[in-house]
């Protein structure tokens, strides 16, 4: 969660700065050339642990207005984590993916460049499918032996509205920073035991119970997205709670 308090920094920082407002001749000074369209790299889901590879697009439609798309591979990342009574033993697969799309509006009065510079507010919708295949160890001396195999699938939906600051570099190169982002996120979890041994005397329900704890501490972003409470070790119901969007992305204008 340190890569989002940084990106925070970086928020207040671009914040505080003089809001002023600029002609149409400051335009032209600031050397600013209005190009249209923006491909970019999503480097935050690597940030928090993920395994990724999503690509946007944005295209300015008005002067201070532009729509943009991400989507892409998107997976849990792997590795080995530990408790009292648990270990995780690594995955068995891991696969998903991600789809995000916003409408922007740049502020024309704070901003001195037009889209796509400076600072927006945007709606968005944010699609998330993940699939993991995991391996748990209850530990002890007489439990050491049994692996559980438990198969996790994550489903988010997500309404919201963002605030953000895209810098331009050379009139090329763009660094995108979604600095606030809350949403109405609608969640679907479901875990069940598909393989291995369970020891004679464990709870399948604990064993998937013990997982999610773990899930929750090796990737701490878990709980921004999900109470624990909320969690559905069984079934398929959908849980509707209040999610948040932090993203930072590089770009190529043209």
């Amino acid at each position: 969660m340190k890569k989002i308090y940084l990106i925070f920094t970086v928020y207040v920082f671009v914040f505080l700065l003089p809001n002023q407002s600029y002609s149409q001749d400051s335009l032209k000074i600031s050397g600013f050339i209005p190009k249209k369209n923006v491909i970019r790299y999503n480097l935050t889901p690597n940030l928090l642990g993920f395994s990724s590879v999503i690509f946007g697009y944005e295209r300015v439609v008005k002067p201070y207005q532009s729509f943009s798309i991400n989507a892409g591979y998107l997976s849990i990342g792997s590795g080995n984590k530990e408790n009292e009574e648990y270990s995780l033993t690594g995955n068995k697969s891991s696969s998903g993916f991600s789809i995000a799309a916003d409408y922007r509006f740049y502020l024309k009065k704070v901003n001195k460049d037009p889209a796509p510079s400076g600072v927006y507010f945007a709606p968005y919708y944010t699609h998330y499918n993940l699939k993991l295949s995991t391996g748990i160890r209850k530990l002890g001396d007489s439990n050491s032996d049994f692996e559980t195999i438990v198969d996790t699938k994550i489903n988010i939906n997500s309404i919201g509205v963002e605030l953000g600051y895209q810098f331009n570099i050379k009139n090329r190169v763009t660094v995108d920073l979604i600095l606030v982002g809350p949403s109405f996120s609608g969640y679907k979890v479901n875990m069940e035991v598909v393989g291995g041994a369970t020891p004679p005397d464990e709870d399948p329900d604990e064993t998937m119970e013990a997982l999610r704890d773990l899930l929750f501490e090796k990737f701490p972003w878990m709980e921004t997205l999900v109470d624990e409470g909320e969690v559905n070790i069984k079934g398929n119901d959908t849980h509707w709670g209040m999610g948040f969007r932090y993203v930072m992305q590089i770009g190529y204008r043209f």
